[in-house]
């Protein structure tokens, strides 16, 4: 007996000192502390992140930073106020990296998730519908504009309407001011609740797959600096993004009470099949994206000779994909061989 006693003493002080082994190779960030522009509606990732430790178990602490509008937050991180922007889209950054801001892409937030409204009734025929039509949309809508120009249309043959938030595109298809507005996820809980008047004609992945609705942006200086720091967070909103999947009406219930509201209204997005969150960078459509803005005048013509890509880092994203596989594939075989498979059609 005392022998069998002895052995589980020997082998608990064993197992102790290998865990602690662990614990001391375990990387460390550079800083420990990410100050992040915060949008009203949030990022369901860095919320899942941090609810789940996947931030703590990573040494890092997040700190949002209230920043609802587009120009403010890349401002902010132009000038080093804030390290991270994710809810400005892709256009806005890359009008500011091409006007001389230092940002370096290392990932992603929303993959997709937009789609184009009209009338009940209306149906869909293809883009040759939006010719000869009113549509609510800014002309720098790539994932419009290009599939257009790609078609052979001329953006002329569209009168292209302006508006200040989604909730007045919307408006204006009620109101027959518009035939057709383009709309953000957030708005399919009222669009929904709309249904006998709006119907949903078509999603931006159908006219540009995979098309990186909003990236992630970092100054360059700070990737410089730190990329254990971004590599480590990545591999924390990697894990987000997985248990979002496997897990999206305990997503939905978390989100909710981040943002105080209603589990229905978070799960008309959050639960849409349309509407992916995702951390990998899609450097393919970040390029597409580019020369759509190039051939639509949407940025300067001496951006012709910036060099884009140096300016987004996959490497970083590989290297968290590549861990989080080695260590955690086990518990979602089909998650980490999909994502694998996708970052290798989307970035190389």
């Amino acid at each position: 007996m005392k022998k069998s006693v002895l052995f589980l003493l020997a082998l608990s002080l064993v197992l102790a000192l290998a865990a602690c082994g662990l614990a001391a190779e375990r990387e460390k960030p550079e800083v420990d502390t990410i100050r992040w522009a915060r949008a009203n509606s949030g990022n369901v990732l860095v919320t899942l992140a941090k609810e789940n430790g996947y931030l703590r178990d990573a040494g890092i602490n997040i700190i949002e930073m209230p920043l609802n509008s587009t120009a403010d937050a890349l401002t902010a991180l132009s000038t080093k106020q804030v390290d991270v922007t994710s809810n400005n889209g892709t256009n806005n950054p890359l009008q500011f990296m091409a006007a001389g801001s230092d940002f370096t892409i290392v990932g992603g937030y929303m993959l997709k998730g937009m789609y184009i409204v009209a009338k009940k009734g209306t149906g869909w025929h293809g883009l040759g519908d939006l010719v000869g039509k009113k549509v609510a949309a800014p002309r720098s809508q790539t994932w419009i504009t290009g599939p257009l120009l790609d078609a052979g249309y001329n953006l002329d043959d569209v009168t292209w309407l302006t508006y200040s938030t989604n909730s007045d595109r919307l408006a204006a298809v009620i109101a027959g001011e518009a035939d057709y507005a383009s709309l953000s996820g957030d708005l399919l809980f009222r669009v929904g609740n709309l249904a006998d008047e709006i119907e949903i004609v078509a999603w931006a992945d159908d006219l540009m797959p995979n098309y990186g609705c909003c990236r992630m942006n970092l100054h360059t200086d700070f990737v410089k600096a730190n990329p254990t720091t971004v590599k480590l967070l990545l591999k924390a909103l990697i894990r987000a993004e997985q248990f979002l999947r496997a897990h999206p009406d305990e997503s939905v219930r978390i989100l909710a009470k981040e943002l105080d509201a209603s589990e229905e209204f978070v799960a008309a997005y959050l639960k849409n099949p349309n509407y992916i969150p995702s951390a990998d960078p899609v450097k393919h459509s970040i390029k597409a994206t580019w020369d759509i803005m190039m051939r639509t005048g949407f940025l300067a013509p001496e951006a012709k000779d910036y060099d884009l890509d140096t300016h987004i880092n996959t490497d970083l994203y590989k290297a968290a994909l590549d861990e989080l596989i080695a260590e955690r594939r086990d518990e979602d075989p089909a998650f980490y061989d999909e994502r694998a498979a996708f970052f290798q059609a989307n970035n190389l």
